[in-house]
């Protein structure tokens, strides 16, 4: 049976997108990681979702710039990747290489812990997304920091790039 507490989820607002905002749920102790990352490769998610690795997420301030990135891309007509959630996967990783930044940002088939990101989530999206995962909900602001793996960061920004302080 599935814990239902009464977390809210993270929404970001854009001041340069005022009519528009990005839903973030995080999920732990995740048992269904295998089939849901079988229906993101087989883009057969629904709703269509950013799956995050939480632990590579430096702070919620990175993921709103990432946020933001991806939907100036969007209004530009000027995504590199496929989806606006994809993009927000990709802009979060820093990378060059789409692949590689989404296959090591993006959630693993035995994850345990998952960010999820909606654009403009309506009340349906969440309630989907809930019940796509067996799984804990918690509170993206305070777990974040606590499952941030500051060597993967380090190493993955190649640590002079970005200061690794949350702040």
């Amino acid at each position: 049976e599935k814990e239902m507490g009464s977390v809210a989820p993270l929404v970001l607002k854009f001041e340069a997108f005022p009519e528009r905002n990005m839903t973030a749920i995080m999920f732990k102790d995740v048992t269904n990681a295998g089939e849901i990352h079988a229906k993101l490769l087989g883009r057969s998610l629904e709703p269509e979702l950013a799956l995050l690795d939480p632990s590579k997420v430096q702070s919620v301030f990175a993921l709103h710039l990432a946020a933001h990135k991806s939907m100036a891309a969007h209004e530009r007509e000027a995504l590199v990747t496929h989806t606006l959630h994809s993009e927000l996967v990709f802009n979060l990783s820093g990378l060059k290489h789409i692949t590689e930044g989404l296959k090591r940002f993006g959630m693993a088939e035995d994850a345990g812990e998952v960010l999820v990101c909606r654009f403009d989530a309506t009340e349906d999206d969440i309630a989907a997304t809930r019940a796509l995962f067996e799984a804990v909900e918690v509170d993206v602001e305070s777990t974040l920091p606590g499952l941030r793996d500051e060597d993967a960061i380090k190493k993955n920004y190649k640590a002079g790039d970005l200061e690794c302080q949350a702040g």
